[in-house]
């Protein structure tokens, strides 16, 4: 009877402790402000009305984004392939995934995916959230099933910050998703030196001669980069065969199911895009030497290739031309986002 009693007043105090705990964690998210200037004429912030961003969302994605309990093996996380301190991108031409597995694409860099309504070179996934979602349970990816996410994750404590970003303890793969797709769509990078000379006139950011003749070839119908590359964001966030073969892969097809849309990958963003090589949906460029080089002449025709690229033709830049467009590239480079 005594050890009864024992008992009883024990599983009373742990109820008290519970209850305690419970009434004293306030849900109170603060909302997330960009500490960078956007320019608004260039960029329309795509966020879903299902997922605003809140300063405790975006710090939990963050940790996310580098858990390796996502992964099966515990061997992968989200930074495997996309780098931060590489535009979140990486210099590799073939990732890989669970077990060593080879993935199929070059790893696309998830900066700036708040101005993106696309995810995934073939446009795939029409939104962070679906992406993420999917790439937990890629038998070749992390390989992993959703009630094990939660369970190691609930195992490794995170339930509280769960609470702080989203008001609840029995959180779901609906919040885990939401938190990296709010950590995703914090990273802005629109601090480059061409962002400063260009958006904020600032005197120290002026191009060099080379970097200003690298602007005006990438404006005009010589260099003929503007079409899809538009100033601002850098893409147009469209699907466009830019000629790579003459009997191009499915592309975007493999999503539609459309012929016309063979050959199609999404238009990558150039912001950071000297740190981002190799080029292309499948990495088989090194260098932006190389890419100038493909343009000036190797484009290859199909009946789905770009109009403009039809249209215009071949770039034919001097080599002095080519070596003013890279010096103009390069000044999308943001040092202060990727040694954030």
């Amino acid at each position: 009877m005594k050890n009864l009693l024992i008992f009883g007043v024990f599983l009373l105090f742990l109820s008290s402790c519970t209850s305690d705990l419970n009434t004293s964690r306030k849900f109170n998210p603060t909302d997330f402000q960009y500490s960078v200037q956007i320019p608004q004429r260039d960029f329309a912030l795509n966020i879903p009305d299902d997922n605003k961003m809140t300063v405790e969302g975006v710090e939990l994605g963050k940790l996310l984004f580098s858990e390796k309990l996502l992964s099966s093996d515990k061997q992968l996380s989200c930074t495997s392939c996309h780098n931060p301190d590489k535009a979140f991108a990486s210099n590799n031409r073939f990732d890989e995934g669970f077990k060593g597995i080879k993935m199929k694409s070059n790893t696309m860099s998830l900066e700036n995916m708040v101005f993106s309504s696309h995810v995934g070179w073939k446009g795939k996934f029409s939104s962070l959230e679906e992406a993420i979602f999917n790439t937990i349970q890629d038998p070749n990816e992390f390989n992993e099933k959703w009630d094990n996410v939660i369970i190691k994750l609930k195992d490794a404590g995170y339930s509280n910050k769960f609470f702080d970003a989203f008001g609840t303890t029995d959180f779901t793969s609906e919040h885990v998703t939401k938190a990296l797709a709010q950590y995703l769509r914090s990273n802005v990078s629109v601090n480059s030196k061409f962002d400063r000379a260009y958006y904020l006139n600032d005197a120290e950011a002026r191009f060099t001669p080379l970097e200003s003749q690298g602007f005006e070839l990438f404006m005009s119908e010589v260099g003929d980069c503007f079409h899809c590359h538009r100033v601002g964001p850098f893409s147009d966030d469209r699907m466009h065969n830019n000629g790579l073969d003459s009997k191009p892969e499915l592309g975007y097809a493999e999503v539609t199911k459309d012929e016309n849309d063979k050959g199609k990958f999404k238009t990558v963003s150039l912001r950071n895009i000297a740190l981002t090589a190799p080029y292309m949906h499948d990495g088989r460029f090194q260098t932006l030497e190389e890419v100038l080089n493909f343009y000036d002449g190797h484009v290859q025709f199909s009946p789905t290739l770009d109009p403009n690229m039809l249209h215009l033709g071949p770039i034919a830049l001097t080599a002095q031309e080519k070596q003013a467009l890279i010096a103009f590239l390069n000044t999308l480079t943001d040092e202060k986002y990727i040694k954030k």
